[in-house]
């Protein structure tokens, strides 16, 4: 099975849902990787941590030569336990949790900071976070997390500028409540696991009302369009004699389904991501119908990006202008046989460039030269 070796950073993240995680193939490319181009400054820098057991070395590299690296920041934390950064970087900046070095881990409270990914400059936003949820950097600059005490479990939208927080959301469960994002007019989107399978709500004047009833079982790797519109996840279906997950695309609105090209029918599909236009998803898929290529679908079309020489990817993150994409590269074959792991990014033009360290790889995002 595929799982992380430090933090979990589950597709829906959570402790309850860390089986299943991001997995995803490649096979042959077509330019340009979604309809983008490079950066007006040039080649982005990629962002990404190296992890420790006590410390995490945040670096900065050309997205064409990761090799040539800056160290921005050494993050301390509890013994074992790695930062949890959120998916989407915005305007040059990072969010992570963070288990404190006195007292941190699992059950303790995880403290929530932010990064100039240009200066290396901290700051702590607060210190009641759940470690293995990660935060959502929302479109205008604030922050979601989740807190938990007991069964008491809460959404928090905390100000960046000012450290501020409001608790937008509320329940007691035994199950789970997770952070999505926030749709076009700002509302709170969260995804909720109980007995009856997964439930995608908004939450608006602090009550929840339902957009889809997205699966009878677990659905993850939720991700808002960059317009707040649209949203998309992957459920669970049965496709022959298996059971395989495939990713959905709905309206926020009103929940009502978007069409998708099909792909190879008795394959998983991961981690689907937006390029950051909005009018394009990549998406990762298992190698058992012989497709091994990142996908990119848009509307009722696809391609496919570059390939591993063996194994598969699963994507990770867009560079402004959908010009390079970071992948999680494995050199097995399935989810239960993943073998080892590599970050890589893929480039315009096709080139392959792996991101190397004595430790674990967690990749933070972008920042552009300047």
């Amino acid at each position: 099975m595929l799982t992380p070796r430090h933090l979990p950073r589950p597709a829906l993240a959570g402790a309850t849902i860390v089986a299943l995680l991001l997995i995803v193939f490649g096979a042959i490319r077509l330019l340009p990787l979604a309809g983008g181009s490079e950066t007006p400054d040039g080649v982005p820098l990629a962002v990404f941590a190296e992890f420790g057991d006590l410390a995490d070395k945040i670096y900065s590299a050309p997205a064409d030569d990761p090799t040539k690296r800056t160290l921005l920041a050494t993050v301390e934390h509890a013994a074992g336990w790695g930062i949890n950064p959120a998916t989407a970087t915005r305007d040059g900046r990072a969010v992570f949790l963070l288990a404190p070095s006195n007292g941190g881990g699992r059950e303790a409270p995880a403290e929530v900071w932010t990064i100039n990914l240009r200066t290396g400059q901290r700051t702590r936003i607060a210190g009641d976070a759940d470690l293995l949820i990660q935060p959502i950097l929302n479109r205008d600059g604030s922050i979601l997390y989740r807190r938990s005490n007991g069964l008491r479990q809460e959404i928090v939208r905390a100000n960046v500028g000012d450290a501020s927080r409001i608790t937008v959301y509320g329940e007691d469960t035994t199950f789970g409540v997770f952070p999505v994002g926030e749709d076009a007019e700002g509302h709170l989107v969260v995804a909720r696991l109980s007995t009856a399978g997964t439930d995608l709500l908004r939450v608006k004047e602090g009550a929840a009302q339902l957009i889809v009833h997205a699966s009878d079982h677990v659905a993850r790797g939720w991700q808002i369009a960059p317009d707040g519109k649209s949203i998309a996840y992957a459920a669970p279906e049965v496709r022959g004699d298996r059971v395989v997950y495939r990713v959905h695309v709905a309206a926020l609105a009103d929940g009502k389904a978007r069409p998708l090209a099909e792909t190879p029918v008795d394959a998983d599909q991961f981690a689907p991501l937006w390029a950051p236009s909005g009018d394009a998803l990549a998406l990762g898929q298992d190698a058992r119908a012989g497709a091994r290529a990142v996908t990119i679908v848009e509307g009722t079309r696809m391609r496919t990006l570059a390939a591993p020489e063996r194994g598969f990817d699963v994507p990770l993150s867009w560079s402004e202008g959908a010009a390079y994409l970071a992948v999680r590269s494995f050199d097995g074959s399935t989810a239960t046989d993943p073998g080892n792991e590599t970050a890589v990014v893929i480039s315009p033009g096709g080139g392959r460039y792996a991101i190397t360290a004595t430790g674990e790889v967690i990749f933070i995002g972008w920042v552009t030269r300047g």
